[in-house]
């Protein structure tokens, strides 16, 4: 059994339970010596895997050297910087060896990550928090640190760097230009609340949308319903596709941001009516694209994009128990546009009759139109475009366009 022990970041961050394992500890391991809590274990005859810093070609490696180490030591304690649940304990966990973690005093309205951990994967910050990146090895990894952060931080935010146990005030933008860093290197970055920030994160949307809604909040925000709000969403959307097609960045960057508003919108009042919260919302999005690529995340294999598809579909039929094409057919949305539901249905069946072709649509185009059915006529035209890879409602819209346009000239 090994025990980790969180060391914190300050003199008192121990805590009693962890004292006493390291008083008792027949086997004492202690991730760096360098760093201000590790010197304080000294005295109890810590060893410290300082030498394999070295050798190792990066963290990865440094922590399965570790993990190597400790396995091999059978019961024995090893103590680390923070919390206690650093690299090399996780690698343990993933081998399967049982780590009995002894967290270090560290404040729970703070994140602290290693630098690694914000360099290699870091999708998202709640910059409200304080943030503690711990061992900035070497300026390498501080550029790459910064780089990451600058995603959630604007380049003039106050830090505080610390090395070699000197502190300096920093801006972030500065991270990476330092005089010496190594494993007791860090940088603290504390947590700002306010809702008006020039970089923004999402957590600041959900706390400006809360305020909105709360008691005395927006009149406005605060009446609204699912129902009140629903064309919002689809003119959120199309205003969207404009900016797209436009290929207008800018409003690109406004008008998605409008479509996400909606999808917070709802959120809030489902939960504020006790229906469901964005926590449910994101795991059934996470959990449908985990399960239905199962060309990356199970056994299938797709060599290219229609592979990838068709092994979505089949995912998504064994998901929804569909039985028959009509089933399939029959939960397309009410609300699709015309031209939009004809392209979905008539390529969805195409890949279960194979009477469904462009070439048989456009024959039924053909009589329909000598039989004076201009409906159907429509209908088996749009049906052969979206058979011969031409997305109909993209193609119609554009036709409008083209329709309006020669008025304007």
């Amino acid at each position: 059994m090994i025990t980790a022990v969180g060391l914190g970041y300050g003199k008192n961050d121990i805590s009693l339970r962890g004292k006493a394992a390291i008083k008792d500890a027949d086997a004492l391991f202690v991730k760096t010596i360098k760093s201000p809590a590790g010197r304080r274990l000294k005295r109890y005859g810590a060893r410290s895997f300082d030498g394999l810093f070295e050798t190792a070609e990066n963290f990865d490696s440094l922590n399965a050297l570790i993990a190597d180490r400790l396995a091999e030591a059978g019961d024995a304690v090893y103590c680390t910087d923070g919390t206690g649940r650093d690299g090399a304990v996780r690698e343990l966990q993933a081998r399967g060896v049982p780590v009995d973690v002894i967290p270090g005093a560290v404040d729970v309205s703070d994140v602290t990550l290693s630098a690694t951990d914000i360099a290699g994967d870091c999708p998202c910050l709640d910059t409200a928090l304080g943030l503690t990146v711990t061992e900035l090895d070497d300026r390498l990894l501080a550029g790459d640190v910064k780089l990451a952060l600058l995603k959630f931080y604007a380049p003039q935010t106050a830090c505080l760097f610390a090395s070699g146990g000197k502190r300096l005030k920093i801006t972030l933008e500065e991270a990476d230009r330092q005089k010496k860093y190594g494993i007791d290197a860090s940088l603290r970055i504390e947590g700002d609340g306010s809702l008006n920030k020039s970089v923004a994160c999402f957590g600041d949307l959900m706390r400006i949308m809360k305020r909105l809604t709360a008691p005395g909040g927006c009149p406005w925000d605060r009446e609204q319903t699912h129902d009140s709000i629903r064309q919002n969403l689809i003119e959120e959307a199309y205003e969207a596709v404009d900016a797209i097609d436009a290929r207008d960045t800018d409003a690109m960057t406004e008008e998605i941001g409008d479509v996400l508003l909606q999808t917070v919108f709802h959120c809030d009042i489902a939960e504020r009516a006790g229906e469901f919260g964005l926590s449910e919302v994101l795991s059934r999005l996470c959990g449908k694209l985990y399960f239905r690529h199962t060309h990356i995340f199970g056994k299938d294999t797709a060599s290219d994009a229609a592979e990838a598809l068709t092994a979505w579909e089949k995912a998504k039929a064994k998901e929804k128990s569909y039985e028959s094409l009509y089933d399939i057919l029959s939960r397309l949305p009410k609300g699709f546009p015309s031209a939009l539901k004809i392209g979905k249905a008539v390529k969805k069946a195409a890949k279960y009759d194979g009477a469904v072709t462009a070439s048989a649509m456009e024959q039924a185009a053909r009589e329909a139109l000598d039989k004076g059915d201009f409906a159907q006529s429509a209908f088996a035209l749009i049906a052969a475009s979206a058979l011969s890879g031409v997305e109909p409602e993209t193609a119609l819209n554009k036709a409008a366009e083209e329709f309006i346009g020669r008025y304007g000239k």
